[in-house]
């Protein structure tokens, strides 16, 4: 199990410089990856998220690449010359209108930048891409340790969050055997005294089957019990369980409430407070796990 916090870097030398990748993970309900590349490496980067999809399922993952010694790019400066004509014949007018007589030198035509188009012609290098590749997936990796251990201390208290549950659902248990007794005598005199309206209502009569099971939590306590047992094995496992985990969650936490309505006891009620604070902490912490 691994959480989705973390982070790492690496550089790895290419001829002429080196390039340094810094990846930051952090939680989010699916996988989005963000990548910050230096112009002339947007055709790697599919490969470049491939490579990170490869290592994480659910997070937000930002990838940083940075460049030092990079060899120089043939630059191309290309005028914009139908604009560059507007400014002149707009200069021509101006001076016309207003008795001019200078116009716009070549200084006025530099001066505007928005005349002007500078691109850069080559991409990356093979080697280059080669260098960031590999320090991507050295990054990535001591992204991986970092979540790994992080995890296993959020199995540690996830554990510690089970086990109380677990000891909170043998008390309802303990609790609602002891009450059986007594609950059997309620149910009976209840039967009994709607058997004796029967002469009057016979349609209540599927009433007595109703308060017989009205009070037995003994199926929600079961239910609970295989989903306390389920979650703690995805604890050891060494895989994506985020998702499995809030679902098992969602279907703990209405066992617990089914338990607090159907209750008809202040102590398993104090109990079922409990049980939801604990549910309550699982989930929270299950937000951090991949």
């Amino acid at each position: 199990m691994k959480s989705m916090t973390g982070f790492g870097t690496a550089s790895r030398a290419f001829p002429g410089g080196r390039a340094t990748v810094d990846v930051r993970a952090v939680n989010h309900r699916f996988l989005e990856t963000k990548l910050h590349l230096p112009r002339g490496f947007m055709a790697a980067e599919a490969e470049f998220r491939a490579l990170i999809a490869a290592r994480v399922e659910r997070g937000r993952v930002e990838a940083f690449l940075s460049l030092t010694g990079r060899a120089a790019r043939s630059v191309r400066v290309v005028p914009n010359l139908p604009l560059a004509r507007a400014y002149a014949k707009a200069a021509a007018r101006l001076r016309r209108e207003l008795g001019i007589d200078r116009g716009p030198d070549l200084q006025f035509f530099l001066s505007r930048a928005d005349l002007f188009q500078v691109t850069e012609a080559a991409h990356a290098s093979a080697a280059e891409v080669r260098a960031c590749t590999a320090a991507l997936q050295a990054a990535l990796a001591g992204v991986d340790r970092e979540r790994r251990r992080e995890g296993r201390f959020l199995a540690r208290d996830l554990r510690q969050r089970i086990r109380a549950l677990q000891r909170l659902r043998r008390e309802v248990a303990r609790r609602q055997r002891r009450l059986q007794p007594e609950l059997h005598k309620k149910l009976v005199a209840r039967a009994e005294a709607l058997l004796a309206e029967l002469k009057v209502e016979p349609i209540r009569l599927p009433d007595v089957a109703g308060l017989l099971h009205k009070n037995d939590v003994t199926e929600e306590l079961v239910r609970l019990e295989s989903h306390l047992e389920t979650c703690a094995g995805f604890l050891g496992l060494d895989e994506a369980v985020g998702k499995r985990l809030d679902f098992l969650l969602q279907e703990m936490q209405r066992e617990v409430n089914t338990i607090g309505a159907k209750a008809d006891d202040a102590p398993i009620r104090q109990l079922v407070v409990r049980m939801k604070q604990e549910v309550e902490k699982i989930r929270e912490q299950g937000q951090n796990i991949e």
